[in-house]
């Protein structure tokens, strides 16, 4: 592969946790080249099979930009899972088949002197911008249809209250809590309401994105209904409801604190319920890694950024 010999007239930044192909397609539009054009500038023809590392040296020129701070913007050019550098922990693990993908903020994006949308990656957690009030998660496929939540603070304040159950349990078990307690509990709101989207009506009249659009009904009960997707994630994602249930042998404690918590009033569990089916599974795969080994938590429960490596046994201590 040919290196650049010199860097392109325009600067264009890395935004933070940007994806590279987001930032390929900025440096292009600002330099007024095609992507096709960068592409053989940077020596890639396919840049779908080209491994990713690739790219780090020959970007590092044409940008103007340090290699070490490439890798540190796209998490992409990152080092790993587990890694001790400086600057990589708590990162977004791009490399998996749950990562998440999504448009970065369109009013951070504006601040940083962005004129145009910016796609990063992502944790579960990061649905609402709390500097500026915008829904940003489930729904959002691109930076327009951010939607305006200024009108709902139990949503903005659901999303703290995310953050907070991550620094309680970990994200590993929070994550997998949260992917449970959205599914369960839209599954449970559209079988035992007899209209569930006669809400949607007016809530859709106040969500609204840039283009005035009204939110699909898909986001706006997921943006409406967050603060008891992320109450109920706090239930699943205490030990608590196992130990409970293994001593019964029934999720009769966690159906009556799904009601006394105002998750879902009046609650009663069946068979067929999404909840029921992920407590059956949850307990499965606890049951399954018991039985063989800890190293399929990895499987079961992924992780979703990099975390730092295991302190070294045997060190005497100083």
């Amino acid at each position: 592969m040919t290196l650049p010999r010199r860097r392109l007239p325009r600067v264009v930044p890395p935004f933070h946790d940007e994806t590279v192909a987001s930032f390929m397609r900025r440096v292009a539009a600002a330099n007024h080249v095609s992507d096709t054009d960068l592409r053989e500038l940077l020596g890639v023809r396919m840049l779908k099979r080209t491994p990713i590392t690739v790219l780090i040296e020959p970007l590092s020129i044409v940008t103007g930009f340090e290699e070490s701070v490439l890798c540190l913007a796209l998490p992409e050019f990152g080092p790993g899972p587990v890694t001790n550098e400086p600057g990589h922990f708590g990162r977004p693990l791009t490399q998996r088949k749950r990562s998440l993908e999504r448009p970065a903020c369109r009013r951070c994006v504006h601040a940083a002197g962005i004129q145009g949308p910016v796609n990063r990656w992502t944790t579960h957690e990061q649905n609402v911008c709390l500097r500026h009030r915008l829904w940003i998660g489930e729904g959002c496929t691109e930076a327009d249809d951010q939607v305006d939540i200024s009108v709902l603070p139990s949503t903005i304040k659901a999303q703290r209250h995310h953050r907070n159950l991550i620094a309680r349990h970990g994200r590993r078990w929070v994550r997998d809590a949260f992917s449970g307690a959205r599914t369960a509990f839209i599954g449970l709101v559209e079988n035992h309401s007899a209209d569930p989207f006669g809400i949607l009506t007016e809530a859709q009249s106040h969500l609204r994105d840039v283009r005035g659009k009204a939110a699909s009904p898909s986001m706006t009960l997921a943006i409406l209904f967050h603060p008891q997707i992320v109450s109920l994630t706090g239930l699943l994602a205490h030990v608590e409801w196992i130990r409970k249930t293994r001593q019964s042998g029934h999720i009769g404690w966690l159906a009556e604190q799904v009601t006394r918590r105002y998750v879902l009033g009046g609650y009663a569990p069946e068979e067929t319920d999404p909840l029921v089916q992920w407590v059956k599974d949850h307990l499965l795969h606890h049951r399954f890694v018991a039985a063989y080994g800890y190293k399929f938590y990895d499987v079961f429960f992924p992780e979703e950024t990099v975390r730092l490596p295991p302190p070294p046994r045997g060190l005497a201590k100083p």
